[in-house]
């Protein structure tokens, strides 16, 4: 089984090392399956949906995992163009005859943000999109039988431990790379039994 990663730098692993990312993590869990990173750190749903066919359908995969969509929000406030590049991605796994899995991007944790990315990535609108976005990927999902994996479900509740989830209030840690391969392996284990 060989599963494409797709997406932008919460999925190539900003900020960790090589083999401390989820898809390494998961790689190492799920034996039998060959998971290939193809994260891009700061592309868009667009970049993704250019590169598609080189990165994933060239590379054979069975199966396209593709998360994106935030560095849209953050750079551009657009969400419609997030969700029609995302549902393109899709389709075009389903055209290419690999099955699609989508993820749901983390939420910004804003008192843990760098200052780096607060022009970008901080404020109510930002929150705001961010939660329309990933209610739209959860309905899509569901509307085409699509399997979602919602990384906001391994997102910590209390402050301490988002202090350690996040690197800079964006990109996960070590610890929260874990806690995301964690959570995909389970969905994918459940996928391909």
């Amino acid at each position: 089984m060989r599963i494409v990663c797709l997406g932008d730098s919460l999925t190539y692993g900003y900020g960790v090392k090589r083999a401390s990312v989820w898809t390494a993590l998961a790689s190492r869990a799920m034996t039998g399956y060959e998971i290939i990173n193809k994260g891009i750190s700061g592309d868009t749903a667009g970049g993704m949906l250019s590169r598609f066919d080189t990165d994933v359908a060239g590379n054979r995969a069975d199966m396209a995992f593709v998360m994106g969509g935030s560095n849209d929000i953050f750079f551009s406030g657009s969400v419609p163009e997030a969700k029609s590049n995302m549902a393109a991605l899709v389709f075009r796994s389903l055209h290419h005859g690999i099955r699609p899995i989508v993820g749901v991007p983390l939420p910004v944790y804003e008192p843990g943000l760098a200052k780096v990315w607060e022009t970008y990535a901080s404020g109510e609108a930002v929150k705001r999109r961010l939660e329309e976005y990933r209610k739209w990927l959860l309905q899509f999902g569901g509307s085409f039988g699509v399997p979602v994996v919602d990384f906001w479900e391994c997102v910590p509740a209390d402050s301490d431990g988002l202090d350690a989830f996040y690197l800079d209030g964006i990109h996960p840690s070590e610890e929260g790379h874990g806690r995301m391969a964690a959570l995909w392996a389970e969905h994918i284990t459940k996928l391909t039994k």
